[in-house]
């Protein structure tokens, strides 16, 4: 359970570290201190207690994902809305919000099925 507990603990972490910096890189004005800070940790975590590193990687990875499939959710979303819009007329809005919608759900269940899938495979290898 500490494996997990340490990647959780990682993941968290990303936002936890690189929000505060980007405050404070905005105000000095360098972009090089992300870069520094972010090395720095990513190389005492994975000297110290690797699965915090792979936690903190992994947050890019799932934002990175997340973002993309959103975007892929909100285009098709318009460009089904926008082809019916001369069809329906005002209501491609309400079929708009209804991709959405539809969208966000099943987000939704496929990152639940993941979280499950990551949990029990930690369950299944405790040794």
């Amino acid at each position: 359970m500490k494996r997990m507990d340490d990647q959780i603990i990682g993941f968290l972490a990303f936002p936890l570290v690189n929000v505060p910096l980007w405050i404070i890189s905005q105000r000095i004005d360098s972009s090089a201190l992300p870069w520094i800070v972010n090395g720095i940790v990513l190389a005492l975590a994975f000297l110290f207690r690797p699965q915090f590193g792979v936690g903190y990687i992994a947050f890019i990875g799932i934002a990175i994902t997340v973002v993309t499939v959103l975007s892929v959710v909100f285009v098709a979303a318009c460009f089904v809305s926008i082809l019916s819009a001369a069809v329906i007329g005002p209501l491609a809005i309400a079929l708009f919000v209804f991709l959405m919608s539809g969208g966000l759900y099943g987000l939704a269940v496929i990152v639940g099925y993941l979280i499950k899938i990551w949990q029990s495979s930690y369950k299944n290898n405790s040794h």
